[in-house]
């Protein structure tokens, strides 16, 4: 399964509709989303495109309520850590990186852990565990616009600039 993985929107709404148009070309119907949306209404072409959400709230989500009702209709959005299973693979996604320490810790419980909150990509393994950080959707504060998307069968992953 080829699933969407996004960070850091903060409500750029002309690179969340790009990118939805580029997940949409590739078949994708799961989106993995790091934190930081901020408002409800940049959730609003991921609900137009009937993705099934995975979500969890950043520092800057700050309309929790509105980000929660609007999110229920395709997922919904959780407080980290957020802990689920797709596709027969275990996944952790938090806004927040975690320490060398907790990623460990964390390879024994899940094959991939998913975060935001620094605007910078990653990707690499600790252990079984593969970490990685899409880098910023918005693109406002590295000058890069991104996300990836995984193959959760292979384990490949695609980092997409826009």
């Amino acid at each position: 399964m080829l699933v969407g993985i996004i960070s850091d929107s903060h409500d750029h709404m002309d690179r969340i509709r790009q990118a939805v148009r580029m997940l949409q070309e590739r078949e994708i119907t799961h989106v993995i989303h790091g934190g930081d949306f901020v408002a409800p209404f940049a959730l609003w072409p991921l609900i137009d495109a009937g993705f099934h959400l995975y979500a969890v709230y950043g520092n800057n989500d700050g309309e929790i309520r509105g980000l929660r009702t609007q999110s229920e209709k395709i997922g919904g959005i959780q407080a980290g850590p957020y802990r689920f299973e797709l596709a027969g693979k275990r996944f952790m996604v938090n806004h927040y990186p975690l320490s060398d320490e907790q990623l460990a810790q964390e390879k024994n419980r899940s094959d991939y852990f998913i975060y935001g909150h620094t605007h910078e990509r990653e990707l690499r393994r600790v252990g079984n565990l593969v970490v990685i950080n899409p880098g910023e959707l918005c693109g406002w504060l590295k000058g890069q616009a991104s996300f990836a998307m995984l193959e959760t069968e292979t384990g490949a992953c695609e980092f997409v600039e826009m």
